[in-house]
């Protein structure tokens, strides 16, 4: 019985989509103990309406879980070399977030006055498949588990506020979990993914330039 009720129970928001990802970066998060670990950050233009006249909406994420993250920092070469990658993704527990920013003038210059803006912010943890300038470079096995993405979204705390960090936090399993398998994609070559070719590649951080 006190088992029972020492477990905590969770209600899922997931929102389902197709769009192209940007803006791969790693965050430090303002806060304390496992708060202040730097995370992986991207963002999403989530394709929306009819193919004739295609809207997108904006989505400011935090990645969660081992899978998603190696392949969301995989894919941060092909990011910065402007190539168009669009990913089918799950989303959870978006939320608004409203901020301050200067205005800009005709020419895109700022100016000293300042306007309230908003975006939606979540936590991307999962990817079933990836494209990279049209061509099919990665699908997520049907058979393959994400409750370790679930999970690890329900521990994490912190939003993606903060400025990028040059250091990349260790993967968690969670207790009483056995490790799963990785999950299965076509190997690539940094900057050429998706060729076909063998590669021993490894995930490791790099710093985006520009601040966050």
């Amino acid at each position: 019985m006190q088992q029972q009720a020492a477990q905590r129970e969770y209600f899922n928001l997931h929102t389902n989509g197709i769009g192209y990802l940007n803006r791969v970066r790693w965050v430090e998060a303002k806060g304390r103990g496992r708060r202040s670990d730097p995370f992986l950050a991207c963002s999403i233009s989530a394709l929306r309406g009819s193919s004739d006249d295609v809207q997108t909406t904006y989505f400011d994420l935090r990645v969660s879980g081992q899978d998603a993250i190696e392949l969301v920092q995989g894919l941060e070469a092909e990011v910065n070399q402007n190539r168009k990658v669009i990913v089918s993704f799950r989303i959870a527990d978006i939320y608004p977030h409203t901020y301050e920013r200067q205005v800009r003038d005709a020419q895109g210059r700022p100016t000293s006055q300042m306007e309230q803006a908003a975006l939606i912010k979540g936590r991307l943890i999962l990817i079933n498949s990836v494209k990279v300038d049209g061509e099919l470079v990665y699908t997520r096995p049907e058979s393959e588990p994400f409750a370790d993405a679930e999970q690890q979204q329900h521990e994490e705390a912190g939003s993606t506020d903060g400025i990028p960090a040059a250091r990349a936090p260790e993967a968690r399993q969670p207790q009483g979990q056995a490790p799963r398998p990785q999950a299965q994609r076509r190997p690539f070559q940094p900057g050429n993914i998706g060729n076909g070719q063998p590669s021993n590649r490894q995930y490791a951080s790099r710093q985006p330039a520009g601040a966050y």
